[in-house]
């Protein structure tokens, strides 16, 4: 039966539209003879332009979700008896779909009709979001208003590229392992940001900041989280990645002042004052450095009070500037420092609001996304200060949506502070024990592990060497020879 001929459509005469209902046509029949198409169709009632279709898919849904088949008899009751337009009854319709149904060749379709559905619908849904702004823009509105309308677009817009992301997925989980084997084979390796140090990608079990993937940075206040994060840009943008670094406790300025302290071996206390500190040539150096800077696809935003929403706003309109076939990383410093929709939430509420938007925005945008994270106070009233989920702002529940979480552990400020207080031999002891493994070179030493790895050994940790006038990292082995990145 030729459903979309048999009465008037009035949505509009593209071929497109057309298309889908034929298609809706097609999906309901091979829904009554097979229930279980249901399971993992990815449709929503709202995909299908037509009322008839939208009642028959609901119901359906109902009815599978209750455990009671699908048939031209079991959906009668939910159906009305008459719609105009239709030549047909409602009745007979169903019963017709129930007779296509047992025609297996409508099966060998199902995968493209439900494309088809999808994607007529997101350019339906795209249209209206088109009227809606331009209602907008002939409105008078207010800067707040106006700013308040924006968001809120961004906000469905953004639902409409998950849907469409998800839609370009396929519902086959073999097919979308298939297209990122495929993207690796023709990059010849991983696809996402190559890691600056080969300890922090042992620990993490991955050679890169994957595609797609959230991860977490956690360390407490002085103990050079963001000198690290500087190190991991650096060498990002050196091998032609777009970053984009949200950065609310250091300037532009300052975060280059650190990267060219942490390249050139020029210290920052020379810097401060070049004319006394610098030789000509360290001073060429420096210049050389941040004109080359300017040119790479980096942007150091200095935050204040942006919420989440701003930063991923920010961040995908940097995306789409600077796309150049590479993995983009975003960088936060620090999750804390997020402005909270509401600041009477709980941290872990909190931190878990910021972090399935980031996280939803690694996997729409195919970027890699790293989170500073400063630790809380649970570790200093332990004997023993390696960190521990615990200690993740938010604690334990907070690390849900990341991927991987790696901490920086540096053991000698944690031995002065508790020298400083020692009361008594017996505790001198006890702290002795506790960092006697990291030796006579514990100002120097710096741990990296993890306390989340989806997809590796948790229990690894690897030592990096500590140049404190460079506020840099230096790996204690030769760096592996990695793959090529994209």
């Amino acid at each position: 039966m030729n459903y979309h001929a048999s009465r008037e459509f009035k949505l509009n005469d593209r071929i497109t539209e057309d298309d889908a209902l034929t298609a809706a046509h097609r999906f309901l029949a091979c829904v009554f003879g097979d229930n279980s198409v249901l399971a993992d169709c990815g449709l929503d009632a709202e995909d299908f332009a037509d009322s008839l279709h939208q009642k028959i898919f609901t119901e359906a849904q109902r009815l599978y979700q209750s455990h009671q088949h699908i048939n031209a008899v079991s959906m009668k009751p939910a159906i009305p008896k008459h719609l105009d337009g239709l030549s047909i009854s409602p009745a007979e319709y169903l019963t017709r779909l129930t007779m296509m149904g047992t025609d297996p060749t409508i099966r060998m379709r199902l995968d493209g009709d439900i494309q088809t559905i999808k994607g007529v619908a997101l350019a339906r849904s795209l249209r209206q979001e088109a009227e809606f702004a331009a209602e907008i823009a002939s409105e008078g509105h207010t800067l707040l208003t106006l700013d308040e309308e924006i968001e809120a677009l961004e906000q469905r817009l953004r639902e409409r590229r998950t849907r469409l992301a998800a839609m370009k997925a396929g519902t086959s989980p073999g097919t979308a392992y298939l297209n990122l084997f495929a993207a690796s084979s023709q990059s010849q390796g991983i696809v996402g940001v190559p890691i600056a140090l080969p300890e922090i990608a042992k620990a993490l079990s991955e050679p890169v900041f994957e595609a797609g993937n959230l991860y977490g940075l956690l360390s407490s206040s002085g103990e050079g989280k963001t000198s690290l994060t500087n190190q991991i840009i650096t060498h990002a943008v050196k091998s032609g990645h777009p970053v984009e670094f949200f950065s609310y406790d250091q300037s532009a300025a300052q975060c280059v002042r650190q990267m060219i302290a942490q390249e050139k071996g020029i210290d920052i206390r020379q810097q401060r004052d070049p004319s006394k500190l610098m030789t000509q040539r360290e001073q060429d150096e420096c210049v050389q450095f941040a004109v080359w800077l300017d040119k790479q696809p980096l942007e150091i935003v200095r935050c204040q009070r942006e919420g989440v929403a701003q930063l991923v706003a920010y961040a995908r309109r940097f995306i789409k500037k600077h796309a150049n076939g590479k993995t983009p990383l975003i960088v936060l410093d620090h999750i804390g420092k997020v402005k909270a929709r509401d600041p009477r939430l709980s941290p872990d509420r909190i931190s878990g609001e910021v972090t399935v938007e980031l996280k939803a925005l690694a996997d729409e945008t195919q970027s890699a996304v790293l989170v500073l994270n400063q630790r809380n106070s649970e570790g200093t009233k332990r004997i023993n200060p390696r960190p521990i989920s615990r200690d993740l702002y938010g604690g334990e529940g907070a690390k849900q949506d990341y991927d991987a979480v790696a901490y920086l552990y540096r053991p000698s400020k944690y031995q002065k502070d508790m020298l400083a207080v020692v009361a008594d031999d017996r505790e001198l002891a006890k702290i002795n024990a506790v960092f006697a493994e990291f030796g006579s070179e514990i100002d120097t030493v710096a741990e990296v592990g993890v306390i989340k790895c989806r997809f590796g050994d948790p229990s690894i940790r690897e030592t990096l060497k500590f140049e404190a006038r460079y506020t840099r990292y230096v790996s204690t082995r030769p760096a592996a020879a990695q793959e090529r990145m994209i």
